[in-house]
């Protein structure tokens, strides 16, 4: 499958701008004018059917990020005619009872004006990498976005589980995670890659939440791979990488 000049429609993460996906989208040239992308602010699962209508994602590639990603597990019917579907980060299970509170404290202070404090105090729990680059932009782009906390706390807190829409879809899936994530770790997709009629997981090695500001080129690499394979077998498979 030649993805670069495939539509890819785009769903950011919590606090992300589109920004997040650049480096990955220029390492596997896909032109601008395919890249279109859907903005997390809506705050139920259900809220975004009728956008990915909207957009038309017929022979496209649907690429979710983190929370992005968990939109597009909930959104599986109306991506049916799409060439594939790219879950990066992911965390397609309920939200843990209790863990409202600790999502709504985090709301209130990035309401408060301290989106890009918390983003630094919390890097080493979102990233593999020690520089000031990535974690400075990750900051910016939280402080940008964080109108939109509300309705993505709310996604968040609420949501079901996207786990057997995942098992029963035709549409090849293709989960990329670092292995060092310990925000969407890998070690619970496993089995559901294993699981799923047509999918991969490439887990890699050495890179944390943000794998693809980490390593643009990896992630790159593993997503074509994993395209690749779902696209031309039915098999499941989980690759280290």
């Amino acid at each position: 499958m030649e993805i670069k000049r495939k539509k890819w429609v785009l769903v950011p993460g919590t606090l992300c701008t589109p920004e997040v996906f650049e480096p990955l989208l220029d390492e596997l040239a896909v032109a601008h004018v395919d890249r279109h992308f859907i903005t997390p602010d809506a705050p139920h699962v259900g809220d975004y059917q009728d956008r990915f209508r909207a957009v038309k994602c017929d022979g496209a590639i649907v690429c979710g990020f983190s929370l992005g990603a968990l939109i597009v597990a909930h959104n599986l019917g109306a991506l049916s005619k799409a060439s594939a579907v790219v879950l990066l980060a992911s965390n397609p299970f309920p939200n843990p009872r209790g863990n409202r509170a600790n999502r709504e404290a985090v709301r209130d202070r990035i309401l408060s004006g301290n989106a890009r404090e918390w983003v630094v105090e919390n890097w080493t729990s979102m990233s593999t990498d020690h520089g000031e680059e990535i974690r400075e932009l990750v900051a910016s782009m939280a402080d940008r976005s964080a109108d939109l906390i509300t309705a993505q706390t709310e996604l968040a807190a609420s949501r079901p589980g996207a786990e057997l829409d995942l098992l029963e879809t035709d549409l090849p899936l293709v989960f990329v995670t670092g292995a060092e994530d310990k925000l969407t770790p890998p070690e619970p997709i496993v089995s559901l890659a294993k699981k799923a009629k047509s999918a991969v997981l490439q887990n890699l090695n050495g890179l944390g939440h943000f794998a693809l500001l980490e390593a643009p080129d990896r992630v790159a690499s593993a997503l074509i791979k994993g395209i690749e394979e779902v696209a031309t077998s039915n098999e499941d498979v989980v690759e280290n990488a």
